[in-house]
């Protein structure tokens, strides 16, 4: 099959362009990618046998969108042969490239299937996002998550890292990085019951985050509630991977995480979709992400695809709007924050000189609203398309 990574210069014509969070969308005018970096904005392509052209009959251009909490635990994922290449290319299709995304942030998975996934994308032979993994988490000593039971079999169970020291959560830091792995996943507080969290200890949750650091490595801490929130910053983490939805007592700790400019990723309907849609269970979550941002607190978009089946981005950007965030925050946490969280000054905004990671939504209107930004057209990594593949 075509990788649809076709190479010159990629002139998009009839295009408003959304340059990033705070501008306005502006009127149709052409857009010029070559050699993977956005050269024109407003102007006419040199005309050469290489440049391609695609009328967006004034379809709204963003920078490409990221998605920072995916999981790629599915079956479809291990199958690595030749003929499995269509299999696995409709998955990435359907959960990531017609979502917009060009670059997720795996949050837990077998690093060795994702690995090859990896080097699969990079060699061409699939269509596919940049992947950035965690490889297989860390959890607490004896804390494995309940819902993970099923997924791994009680003989394999050895193999997930659980230190019991901060030398050993070391240890565990560095070997996860020399895999493969680029940030690192904790789980400062693990639901090892449906009504139990056990959280990890500070000390390795510390020694973990140190490594990761000294290493150059973010670390991602799913919290759960006020102690495993507690031992997150304690630690020193970078971001949760979720709010925690138990928010008793998470009040002041949110609060500090926001002055410390931890990030947060919400994955609210994540809770809806596999815990329960009862609003008095789903309000206090709600209310936590509001008043994190009111602390000036900075969000960062993930949906957590791949535990939860839903692949539709509507109702999790509809359930941060509902927490207080307009069109812009929504946007900033697609495409400027994450970008700014992993220090990439190539990505998150339309301007001349970054890559050409660029996500067309499927409205011509200039004043998007926030389901707009679940409404995909098309996908563009390095100016190149990856989804649809019959677009050019």
């Amino acid at each position: 099959m075509s990788n649809g990574l076709e190479p010159g210069s990629l002139l998009m014509r009839n295009a408003r362009v959304w340059r990033r969070p705070g501008e306005r969308v502006s009127g149709p005018q052409s857009l010029l990618v070559s050699e993977g970096r956005i050269t024109g904005i407003g102007v006419e392509a040199d005309r050469h046998a290489s440049t391609r052209e695609v009328d967006l009959a004034g379809r709204v251009v963003t920078a490409g969108f990221w998605n920072c909490h995916v999981h790629l635990t599915e079956a479809v994922w291990s199958d690595q042969s030749g003929a499995g290449v269509s299999r696995v290319q409709a998955a990435i299709d359907d959960m990531m490239l017609s979502r917009g995304f060009v670059t997720v942030l795996d949050l837990g998975s077998h690093p060795r299937t994702t690995n090859a996934l990896i080097r699969r994308i990079e060699a061409g032979e699939l269509r596919g996002p940049n992947i950035m993994t965690a490889g297989a988490g860390i959890r607490p000593w004896r804390g494995v998550p309940f819902y993970m039971r099923e997924l791994v079999p009680w003989f394999t169970r050895w193999m997930l890292p659980a230190p019991v020291t901060g030398f050993g959560a070391g240890r565990a830091v560095a070997s996860q990085l020399r895999s493969g792995a680029r940030i690192v996943k904790l789980f400062t507080g693990s639901y090892v019951t449906p009504e139990r969290v056990k959280p990890m200890r500070t000390s390795v949750a510390r020694a973990a985050v140190e490594e990761a650091h000294r290493r150059g490595a973010r670390v991602f801490a799913h919290p759960s509630n006020r102690e495993g929130t507690a031992v997150a910053l304690d630690a020193g983490v970078d971001a949760l991977a979720h709010v925690p939805d138990d928010t008793e007592g998470t009040a002041p700790l949110l609060a500090q995480a926001a002055h410390r400019g931890v990030r947060m990723v919400p994955t609210l309907h994540m809770f809806a979709s596999t815990v329960s849609a009862d609003p008095g269970y789903l309000h206090p979550i709600y209310t936590a992400l509001g008043d994190f941002m009111r602390q000036g607190g900075k969000v960062i978009f993930g949906t957590d695809v791949g535990y939860m089946s839903e692949r539709d981005t509507r109702p999790e950007l509809e359930a941060m709007a509902k927490s207080g965030m307009g069109v812009h925050h929504l946007l900033r946490a697609l495409t400027s924050e994450p970008a700014d969280f992993f220090d990439d000054d190539e990505r998150g905004a339309i301007d001349i000189g970054l890559r050409g990671d660029l996500t067309v939504l499927d409205t011509t209107s200039e004043a998007v609203q926030p389901a707009d930004l679940s409404r995909v057209y098309a996908t563009f990594k390095d100016g190149r398309m990856i989804w649809p593949a019959s677009l050019e």
